[in-house]
């Protein structure tokens, strides 16, 4: 539940292990295999030699410099800009803000996420077939949604979870006067396995 694609996320990885693998790969046979190494060399000599033509032949005015390098930063700049818009999109879509309502025409009605998360942590931290519950905030299409998080012990049925989960949220909605999307998550795991049975009370 965030604001990043997540085709792109994944194309982005396949490309950037199998470039790694190709570089590893490269580099096993210029250590192993005298020809490549041999081939290496010619195409590196080759590509040096043509990389300084290119600079002689583009001087930048009557300077000995090549506006290659400039065209050559612009393209870096440009890449390191895409590369940090990608990072800073990684988690988003949280949200502060629960309701942000216009209810009157002097002014609106704003409630805090954190009203939410910790009505709702600490109704469901009430009960001890929980072994943890954790409650975030999302911007969904432009709608707020909540996203409840539980790890249950051994022993609880998925369905008690469902029931006890949703009459805390019912509880919220008559509290806030409105109806607010939810996204429930039960878990397991290590913890559960390692704890003991329980039934719900």
């Amino acid at each position: 539940m965030n604001n990043t694609n997540r085709a792109l996320n994944r194309s982005l990885l396949l490309l950037t292990g199998l470039l790694l693998l190709a570089v590893a790969s490269l580099l096993g046979l210029l250590a192993s295999q005298t020809a490549v190494q041999d081939a290496w060399r010619a195409i590196s000599d080759a590509t040096r030699a043509n990389v300084a033509g290119w600079l002689q032949a583009t001087p930048l005015g009557t300077s000995t410099h090549s506006w290659l390098w400039i065209v050559a930063l612009a393209l870096l700049l440009a890449v390191v800009g895409l590369l940090l818009r990608f990072i800073l999109r990684q988690g988003g879509g949280h949200s502060g803000r629960l309701v942000s309502d216009q209810t009157t025409d002097w002014g609106t009605t704003q409630v805090d996420s954190a009203v939410a998360e910790q009505s709702l942590q600490q109704a469901l931290g009430e009960h001890p077939e929980f072994l943890s519950t954790r409650v975030s905030t999302y911007q969904v299409v432009g709608e707020a949604v909540l996203k409840v998080s539980v790890t249950c012990r051994r022993g609880t049925s998925p369905t008690d979870v469902v029931r006890i989960v949703e009459q805390s949220l019912i509880a919220l909605d008559e509290l806030l006067g409105l109806r607010i999307p939810a996204l429930l998550q039960i878990s397991g795991g290590f913890r559960v396995r390692t704890s003991r049975s329980t039934r719900i009370r």
